[in-house]
C-alpha cells in the first residue's frame, strides 16, 4: 500500500486522462460516484445530503456528487463559499449539472438551508493542490462544516479541506472528517500529524486506472506492514537453540526509573530473542528477577561495570530509564567504543538520544543504528523547534536519517521509520495504533521490541518497520479488552505474542 505525494498524484491522474483516452470529467464523474456510494453504505438512513463547494476540481467533484444524490432520491443542496463567476473549466461544468438536476444552492451566509436529523454533510472545498494557508472565505467554510459536524456526519472527497496531503499539516484550519472518499492514490498526508486525525476512515478508489501506471510511477512512502516479515521471526527450524535467536543487552534504568528497561528487557523476551540481558542500578535487580526471571539482569555502577557485558551481545539497546548523569554518559560512552570494535546493532531511545544531541562522544557512532525520537527529541537533535518537527514529520525524519547514518523511528501519530536501502531513502507509516498508547512506557516496549527482532536476524529496517507495526496492533488490540483510557505498555506485551503466532 503505497502512499503519495500531491504531485506524483497529478502526474498519474494525467497520465490515465493520457493512456485512457478518457478526459478529466470522466475521471470526475468517476469519483463523484465512488463518493456517494461510500455515503449511502455509511449512512444508509441518510435523506438529505449538504455539500459545500469551492471553485476547483475537488469542487467539481462535489458539484456531480450533489447531482447524483438527487437523483438517487435524495434531498441534495450545495453551500457555496465563492461567487457563481469564479467556476471555470470543468468545476463550472459539473456546477451547471447539479444545478439543471434541481440541486439547491445557497451561499455560506445564507440561513435559508434548513438540515434534517439525517443530514450527511460532504467536504468538498479543497483537494489535495493546496500548499499555503487556505484563505479567509474557505477557513469560514470550514469553520461552519466542523461546527455542524457536532450533529451531522463529514464525508470529506479526496482530503479533509486544509490539511496538507504531504505533510499532514494544517493550513491554517481544516476540516474533521468522520470519513474521506480518497481518489487515484492514498495521499501521505492522511495517514500522520493532524491528517490522521482529520481523515476518519478513509475508502479508495484507483478509478480503475492501469496498474501499469501505478508500477512505472513508484512511491517512496508505504504503509507498514507486520506480515512483510512475519515469516522470518515464527518460522523456525526444528533443530534451533537459544543462541539462533541472537543475544539483546537492555541498558538504563537509573536511579527512580528501573522500570523503563525491565519493560523493555520483558519486550525484548516477549519479541522472541534467544538471550536477553539486563544493565541497570543494583537496586533494580531483584525487581527484574521478580518480573522477569528470564532476564538475566546485573547491576552496573559505572561505564567500566559494564564493559565485560558489551562483548556477546548481537544487539544493544541503550536508553530506557537511562537518565542524564555522569553514570549514564559512561555506559553510552561505552557502548560506542564497543560498536566501534565490531559489528554490533546499537538501538538508541530517550535519554540515550537526549546525551546524544548534547554529548560529544569520542567514538564513532554505529555503523549499524536504529534511533527511535519522539518529536521532542527528534527537534533536540535536528536543533528545531517541536513545532517544526510536527510542521513536516516526512522531512523530519528525512533529515535524522541523513544527519545520523541510522534508521529513524519518528514516534507519534502515523509512526515513520525512514532509512536508506540501495542509496535510496524511503519511508514506512504505521496506520495501526490508538491515543491510549500516549502514556510512559510504550516507548520502551517498543525498544525492546526492536531490539529482539533485530537479534533474530531481522535487517535494522526490517526489524524497525515490523516493530512498529506489531506493537501498534497489540495495543489495538488491547484496547478492545481494557479501553484506551488506562491502557499500560504490559497490556501491549500480553498481546504481542499472540501476534506473532504463525499464521499457518
Amino acid at each position: 500500500m503505497q502512499l503519495y505525494t500531491s504531485a506524483l498524484t497529478k502526474k498519474i491522474d494525467n497520465l490515465a486522462i493520457k493512456e485512457k483516452n478518457v478526459t478529466g470529467y470522466s475521471l470526475m464523474q468517476e469519483a463523484a460516484e465512488f463518493s456517494l456510494n461510500i455515503l449511502m453504505q455509511e449512512w444508509e438512513d441518510a435523506d438529505q445530503v449538504v455539500t459545500f463547494c469551492a471553485k476547483g476540481k475537488n469542487s467539481g467533484d462535489g458539484f456531480l456528487l450533489a447531482k447524483y444524490a438527487k437523483e438517487s432520491g435524495l434531498e441534495s443542496a450545495v453551500v457555496l463559499s465563492i461567487k457563481q463567476k469564479e467556476l471555470t473549466g470543468i468545476a463550472k461544468k459539473a456546477f451547471q449539472e447539479a444545478k439543471d438536476s434541481g440541486v439547491k444552492f445557497v451561499s455560506l451566509t445564507s440561513n435559508k438551508l434548513k438540515m434534517t436529523r439525517k443530514t450527511v454533510l460532504v467536504d468538498a472545498l479543497i483537494g489535495t493542490g493546496l500548499k499555503g494557508a487556505v484563505r479567509e472565505h474557505t477557513k469560514d467554510a470550514i469553520d461552519k462544516i466542523n461546527a455542524l459536524g457536532n450533529k451531522h456526519p463529514i464525508l470529506s472527497l479526496d482530503i479533509p479541506s486544509g490539511i496538507n496531503a504531504d505533510t499532514g499539516s494544517v493550513c491554517g484550519a481544516a476540516v474533521v472528517a468522520h470519513a474521506t472518499a480518497s481518489f487515484v492514490t492514498y495521499k501521505k498526508g492522511c495517514f500522520t500529524s493532524d491528517g490522521r486525525t482529520c481523515s476518519g476512515e478513509i475508502f479508495f478508489s484507483d478509478l480503475n486506472i492501469s496498474k501499469k501506471i501505478y508500477t512505472n510511477n513508484p512511491s517512496d512512502c508505504h504503509v507498514l506492514e507486520m506480515e512483510r516479515y512475519l515469516d522470518k521471526i515464527v518460522l523456525r527450524d526444528m533443530n534451533s537453540h537459544k543462541g539462533d535467536f541472537g543475544h539483546v543487552l537492555i541498558i538504563g534504568g537509573n536511579h527512580g526509573f528501573g522500570g523503563a528497561s525491565i519493560l523493555s528487557a520483558k519486550a525484548a523476551a516477549f519479541s522472541g530473542a534467544g538471550l536477553v540481558g539486563l544493565a541497570t542500578r543494583p537496586e533494580h535487580v531483584s525487581a527484574s528477577i521478580s518480573s522477569c526471571p528470564e532476564i538475566m539482569t546485573v547491576g552496573i555502577d559505572s561505564g567500566q561495570d559494564l564493559e565485560q557485558f558489551l562483548e556477546k551481545p548481537d544487539v544493544i539497546a541503550i536508553g530506557p530509564g537511562l537518565g542524564q548523569s555522569a553514570w549514564s554518559e559512561q555506559l553510552l560512552q561505552r557502548v560506542y567504543w564497543e560498536a566501534e570494535k565490531r559489528d554490533v546493532t546499537v538501538v538508541m531511545d530517550a535519554d540515550a538520544l537526549n546525551l546524544l544531541s548534547t554529548l560529544k562522544l569520542s567514538a564513532k557512532r554505529p555503523k549499524k543504528l536504529i534511533i527511535t525520537p519522539h518529536p521532542g527529541e527528534a527537534a533536540r537533535l535536528l536543533n528545531k523547534t517541536i513545532e517544526e518537527v510536527e510542521a513536516n514529520r516526512f522531512k523530519a525524519a528525512s533529515m535524522l536519517q541523513k544527519k545520523y547514518n541510522a534508521v529513524v523511528i519518528l514516534k507519534g501519530s502515523g509512526t515513520l521509520v525512514c532509512y536508506e536501502r540501495n542509496n535510496k531513502q524511503y519511508v514506512g507509516v504505521c496506520e495501526a495504533g490508538n491515543p491510549g498508547m500516549a502514556t510512559g512506557g510504550m516507548g520502551d516496549v517498543l525498544t525492546g521490541i526492536v531490539a529482539g527482532f533485530v537479534s533474530q536476524g531481522l535487517k535494522p529496517y526490517e526489524a524497525a518497520e515490523m516493530a512498529v507495526d506489531v506493537h501498534a496492533k497489540a495495543a489495538d488490540l488491547a484496547s478492545l479488552d481494557v479501553g484506551e483510557v488506562g491502557l499500560l505498555p504490559s497490556d501491549v506485551l500480553e498481546e504481542l505474542r499472540y501476534l506473532l503466532q504463525d499464521s499457518e
